[in-house]
């Protein structure tokens, strides 16, 4: 039975994501550190070092046995000196007690004598065979009682890197690669690459950042413990001034505003934007309207409010640059102050209350709009703006306005699924889902609650709650965990198409801003794209991944299956393609990963899908391929923006290229063996640009390393 890779290869992955990204440990097999990678990584069979054989010993002698085992656990446990002698001790002989030893490859409690068992039982075995005209190979007969259990993993190593290189010596490439059939004696499964791939870690990985030893040391992990500072060493970031916001504000909106649109834009300038950094009027600066205006009158009033020159009316960073000059000018070494001293005098300055949620949401729109390109900043930019923006958060939090605090909760959510953060996104989306289902923002058509509040706030109340959902569905895609909300209790229609220009509050002629179009372009056509993906993944997992019974009006997956087909190549054909459908500079490579993306689950091993058809590696193998090719475009542009889900994404689809190629001669016709070599290069340097970032890269690349 082919391996149910996904959960094989993502293990590691999920444990991280959903915790705040730890690293898992190293393999518990330990192996030689000088153990060869070469030939592809894979180890030779010299670089597992074998006991020493002893043709001249006796075959029922114990001596080579008893050297190597320890004191039995009841004398450990009553600290006495123990004889070691085999079957039984001494001491566990005299009390008629069994004898119970640990076993160095397991850790399990076994009695002492279960090799000798099992020998007597191989004799017995082998003798039967005999009987009924079956011969036993001599390899057999050579597990000499003197090896221990240790000695015997070694040899069973020793002889998988063996098939490894004589089926690699089997190998020719005339244009395409050609391996012995899989049917044939010397053949061993994937699954077994991949478990051995595991075990030849040689790297011992250390956690910089470990919050889920800090929950099982009792860290709380819930939403109101945001200011857990993972790395203690970081200080909150400065406030940036006016020009580098505005920067950083348009590729927030443009790139990830547009796939989660949290925020209105008109709303966030009045209400965040403004306060801290005063009248909003740089034409160059595009959010997300490359092709429509902003709606200066639904802030005119704020604008003209700070140009007085009253001192009450002044912008917060005015008030903060002024008292932090004199600050630094009351350091008398200000002339060769740190860049950390400088942050520190930044922390000390405590802004006025109705200063703070401005700040709370513009420090964490900083921090996701470095994470957005993040190879292009330093490694700590962007969780110091996090922690700027942490500083504020029960200000939002506690809000009497519920939907201003989900908001606040769904754009750390946003930024968790970037970088590491503790708690982690699991532990904030269901924040976010929980108040979802208390103000009924996933039940609208069935609820009253909706009713009562104007145009404006209905349609703030369906993109919060779509927002929800596709951070929810993406989580649960990657980390295969139950959905929040499933989408049979979901009756809330999708958001307004319009852009939010034309979405202003307090208007009594519009009832519902969804039923008005326009011709203006906007940026939630990449946002309805995005609804509808997730869909149809939240459709693929629960199908092919959970018990979930399969509809009455399919007679069998392959009906269904057959269908999700129709639906993706549909959603493929209608996805904007041009920056003027969509109102800005959106990346159009993230369509293209999350189309190749759902392909691989559809074909790739499942629990309802464990056999693959010839098509179905086919299918694998070109979307893998594809995955791959899309993450190396992005790493290029350093447009890598979700981290975690990045590694997690490329080893999926490297170890579902490599699955593909190894068990379908179909596949092997489609590639060459250099072509398979540069394919999976560029998966490994994706890999490797994201080591500083992510700790569960490096052990993915060593994983990959020696299955390539």
């Amino acid at each position: 039975m082919p391996p149910k890779k996904r959960k094989l290869a993502t293990s590691d992955l999920k444990s991280e994501a959903a915790d705040g990204l730890t690293t898992p440990t190293s393999s518990t097999i330990s192996t030689p550190t000088s153990a060869s990678t070469s030939n592809g990584g894979a180890l030779s069979a010299s670089a597992i070092s074998l006991p020493p054989s002893n043709n001249n010993s006796n075959p029922s002698s114990i001596v080579g046995i008893s050297r190597s085992i320890s004191a039995c656990q009841r004398c450990r446990a009553k600290k006495i000196k123990c004889d070691q002698r085999f079957p039984k001790c001494s001491k566990c002989e005299k009390h008629g007690v069994e004898c119970i030893g640990l076993d160095p490859l397991t850790g399990r409690e076994v009695p002492r004598s279960y090799i000798v068992h099992l020998e007597e039982r191989i004799k017995f075995l082998e003798s039967k065979l005999k009987a009924n005209g079956i011969v036993v190979e001599d390899s057999l007969e050579t597990l000499e009682p003197s090896h221990t259990n240790d000695d015997l993993n070694k040899q069973q190593l020793h002889q998988q890197h063996d098939d490894i290189d004589n089926d690699r010596k089997k190998t020719t490439i005339k244009g395409s690669i050609k391996l012995e059939p899989l049917d044939g004696p010397s053949t061993i499964s994937f699954s077994r690459l991949m478990s051995t791939a595991f075990r030849v870690q040689k790297k011992s990985l250390t956690n910089i950042q470990n919050p889920i030893a800090s929950r099982k040391n009792g860290t709380n992990n819930s939403v109101s413990s945001m200011n857990n500072n993972i790395n203690s060493n970081l200080l909150p970031a400065i406030l940036p001034p006016k020009i580098t916001a505005l920067q950083f504000i348009s590729i927030f909106f443009a790139q990830s505003n547009s796939q989660l649109p949290i925020l209105h834009r008109e709303e966030f300038i009045k209400k965040y934007f403004i306060p801290i950094y005063g009248k909003f009027d740089d034409p160059q600066i595009s959010l997300a309207n490359d092709y429509s205006k902003i709606n200066f009158n639904y802030f005119e009033n704020d604008n003209n409010h700070t140009t007085s020159n009253s001192s009450s009316d002044r912008c917060w960073f005015e008030k903060y640059k002024d008292e932090f000059q004199s600050l630094l000018g009351s350091n008398h070494n200000n002339q060769n102050i740190s860049n950390d001293e400088i942050k520190s005098i930044s922390n000390s300055i405590i802004p006025p209350k109705k200063y703070r949620k401005g700040l709370y949401f513009l420090n964490l729109i900083f921090a996701i709009a470095s994470s957005v390109n993040h190879l292009q900043y330093p490694i700590t930019i962007s969780d110091s703006f996090r922690l700027a923006a942490n500083k504020h958060f029960d200000e939002v939090y506690s809000s009497p306005d519920q939907l201003e605090s989900l908001s606040g909760i769904l754009l750390y959510s946003l930024y968790s699924t970037m970088r590491p953060t503790n708690p982690g996104v699991w532990y904030i989306l269901g924040s976010a889902l929980r108040m979802c289902v208390d103000l009924d923002l996933h039940n609208e058509l069935n609820t009253n609650t909706a009713n009562h509040v104007d145009s404006f706030t209905k349609d703030k109340r369906r993109r919060l709650f779509w927002c929800t959902y596709c951070v929810d569905r993406q989580i649960c895609f990657y980390l295969d965990r139950p959905v929040g909300i499933p989408d049979e209790s979901i009756n809330t229609p999708f958001l307004s198409e319009l852009d939010d220009s034309f979405i202003v509050p307090n208007n009594p002629a519009i009832t519902d801003y969804s039923t008005i179009t326009n011709d203006v372009p906007t940026y939630k056509v990449i946002f309805l794209s995005i609804i509808k993906i997730r869909q149809i993944q939240s459709e693929v997992q629960r199908v092919l991944y959970t018990n979930y019974p399969l509809s009455g009006k399919y007679k069998t997956i392959a009906d269904w299956k057959s269908l999700m087909l129709v639906k993706l190549a549909s959603w493929k054909s209608v996805c904007p393609s041009s920056p003027k459908q969509m109102n800005c500079n959106f990346n159009l490579e993230f369509f293209r990963l999350n189309y190749h993306h759902t392909l691989l689950m559809l074909h790739g091993l499942s629990p309802k899908n464990y056999k693959l058809a010839s098509k179905d590696y086919i299918q694998v193998f070109k979307s893998a391929q594809e995955v791959m090719d899309c993450y190396s475009k992005l790493c290029q542009t350093k447009s890598i923006n979700y981290t975690w889900a990045a590694v997690h994404n490329l080893f999926m689809a490297g170890t579902s290229y490599l699955y593909s190629i190894y068990n379908s001669e179909d596949v092997r016709q489609l590639t060459s063996l250099m072509e398979m070599k540069r394919v999976t290069s560029e998966c490994l340097n994706v890999l490797n640009s994201l080591v500083d970032r992510c700790d569960a890269a490096t052990n993915c690349i060593e994983i990959f390393q020696n299955l390539t």
